[in-house]
């Protein structure tokens, strides 16, 4: 064979290249539709595998759902000051923690659970308190001329004058001392009338007392800030791991938010996560009478602790009436600490994420339906 011959049989014949490439463009741009990751993954879904029932489900799904502690306290700010916590014995400035439930739906460590779990003092008795008495507190004691590196110090040693003020304690220095400028000012009558001469000495008025000024309510900021929040996986002994919070739902109606692990890594021992892509979306498929499932944490340590470690608990009811777009309501049992958990049909597919429930009467509970924690998540 002649150079070439090899020389024409190695070059491409440049025709059949651009049929070729043609055929590619074909097969990835359809006239009109331009595929990206979210729209295949949506017309491409894989078939979901039914499991059969309760026991299935939990075992799938018991290491995935993960008790959820959050700390938080309050911050007081002053004309714009670096944020500080108070040390005092006040009850509204302890912090407090509560406990929730969440479940993993990625590999990278996102963790749903209710917006109320990630920022608790938006709801419940939290939510009325407008921190209106503490502003007040501060602003009667806290004189004007204190300078911004003693507001903490100030405050924690006097922080008790406020009561004494209002007549709850004992009797301020400042009230004894008017009693005795009051015996004082008698006892020179007397005197005045003993000895007329002294009367110009003994009856000068003493100097006005220097008026205090405060600061002022408008000057005081006061919020709640999360201190840590943390989740421990079925089976463990308490080993807390620290979380962060990723997302949450606009508005309050959607009680919606997610968490991520702060390691941004799946633990090892978590062998199955939840499947948003194979959650039930479609609120006509939600249909009351149908099996609903619940894996989740109620009463947090109260129940989950246990001589071998922390366990999760399953607990099965029915839908009992039809979802209005955002929530569905089920007879499932579940209390506080179940907030959070996932909520599954009898193939073993998230249907909602419960939030809220009736402690006087069991078997009124509810849950966001779960197409509000696909679309946060994605």
């Amino acid at each position: 064979m002649s150079e070439e011959s090899f020389s024409e049989e190695k070059q491409p014949n440049k025709k059949s290249r651009n049929i070729k490439i043609g055929v590619v463009i074909a097969i990835v741009a359809v006239p009109g539709v331009i595929f990206i990751p979210k729209i295949w993954a949506k017309y491409n879904k894989k078939e979901v595998i039914c499991l059969n029932g309760q026991t299935e489900i939990y075992d799938k799904y018991k290491d995935a759902v993960v008790l959820v502690k959050h700390t938080y306290t309050v911050e007081i700010s002053i004309k714009g000051s670096k944020p500080f916590q108070l040390e005092v014995d006040d009850s509204n400035l302890e912090e407090k923690t509560i406990s929730g439930t969440g479940f993993f739906v990625s590999e990278d460590g996102k963790i749903v659970t209710n917006h109320h779990v990630a920022e608790p003092w938006l709801y419940g008795d939290d939510s009325n308190n407008s921190f209106t008495y503490l502003k007040e507190h501060i602003a009667g004691i806290l004189p004007d001329s204190i300078s911004e590196g003693d507001y903490k110090t100030y405050l924690e040693k006097n922080w008790n004058e406020y009561y004494s003020e209002e007549g709850e304690g004992e009797e301020s220095e400042d009230v004894v001392h008017e009693t005795s400028a009051v015996v004082d000012s008698s006892a020179a009558v007397v005197a005045a009338n003993d000895n007329p001469e002294a009367v110009e000495t003994t009856t000068a008025e003493p100097a006005p007392a220097k008026e205090i000024k405060y600061v002022s309510v408008d000057d005081i900021t006061v919020s709640s800030k999360s201190v840590e929040i943390s989740v421990a996986l079925h089976g463990s002994k308490e080993d807390w791991l620290k979380c962060k919070v990723y997302k949450i739902a606009d508005g309050n109606e959607v009680d919606v938010a997610v968490l991520q692990l702060a390691s941004e890594t799946l633990p090892g021992s978590v062998r199955n996560i939840v499947d948003l892509d194979a959650a039930v979306t479609d609120d006509a498929k939600i249909k009351p009478g149908t099996n609903a499932i619940l894996i989740g944490y109620p009463m947090g340590m109260t129940l989950a602790n246990t001589r071998s470690g922390i366990k999760v608990q399953v607990y099965e009811g029915q839908i009992n009436k039809e979802s209005d777009g955002v929530s569905v309501q089920y007879n499932v049992t579940s209390t506080h600490g179940a907030s959070g958990s996932p909520v599954f049909n009898e193939c073993g597919q998230l249907i909602a994420v419960n939030y809220a429930g009736y402690d006087a009467a069991q078997g009124y509970n509810f849950g966001i339906v779960a197409k509000h924690a696909a679309a946060l998540v994605d």
